[in-house]
């Protein structure tokens, strides 16, 4: 099974690969903004074509209507009022979510499709290989590779394009600036061995924060770039 997907995704990511290859190459903030635009688009699309935006709107004034009543009622100290406007509240509020679950649905298929290409591309995992005392293998990107080693020890030294870096430090490699995360055995399901973790920097940050690091990566860039652009393109589609 585990082989499978890795099958599968070897295959998409090679799709992937040989056809934005020339814009990956251009710029790691030009590509994306790319992609962060044209998911935004795809996304506010998926909702306009399976959300019921009529019912949406109903459910929405009727769900308005019941809080400004719960309101009143709250006001006036009627208890039994209070809940039944609360139990409606409910009611709708589980309707207006299950409104949204087609539209959704399709949504995380297509995140799922997409998704993992970029957290391979942009904050990949390098596996590794041991030789001797070190521990070597490749950094990949848009079509080009470089040399990485990996010293063995508790604080596990990278070495790329005569560059010697410490967890936690950047460093400089085919056109990006990287983040050197980690590195160490890999336990999880879907990667076993000595691996070691970077992450493209898009937005360094003046301090170190945990599980981010010290440098917004590109889920972080990604957010910023397409909140406002999916708010956008919903107001234009005349999605709430």
């Amino acid at each position: 099974m585990i082989e499978t997907v890795q099958g599968l995704l070897s295959v998409l990511f090679s799709f992937y690969d040989s056809i934005f290859q020339t814009l990956l190459a251009t710029s790691p903030y030009y590509a994306l903004a790319f992609f962060s635009v044209g998911l935004a688009g795809a996304f506010s699309l998926i909702y306009w074509k399976f959300l019921d935006v009529e019912r949406q709107k109903e459910l929405k004034d009727k769900l308005n209507e019941q809080q400004e009543k719960m309101k009143e009622a709250r006001e006036d100290e009627d208890t039994d009022k209070v809940s039944e406007h609360m139990s409606k509240s409910l009611e709708l509020n589980q309707k207006f979510m299950m409104l949204n679950l087609k539209p959704m649905m399709v949504t995380m298929l297509f995140v799922g499709l997409f998704f993992p290409w970029l957290s391979a591309t942009f904050s990949p995992t390098i596996q590794l290989e041991e030789s001797n005392s070190m521990h070597t293998g490749e950094l990949h990107y848009a079509g080009d590779s470089v040399p990485v080693e990996v010293e063995n020890g508790e604080n596990p030294v990278m070495y790329i394009e005569d560059q010697e870096v410490e967890v936690g430090e950047n460093f400089d490699a085919l056109g990006i600036t990287w983040e050197y995360r980690s590195a160490g055995e890999n336990g999880s399901w879907f990667r076993s061995g000595y691996s070691a973790s970077v992450a493209a920097v898009f937005i360094p940050l003046p301090f170190s924060l945990w599980y981010i690091g010290g440098a917004l990566n590109w889920l972080g860039f990604y957010i910023i770039l397409a909140m406002p652009l999916t708010f956008a393109f919903r107001r234009m589609l005349g999605i709430a």
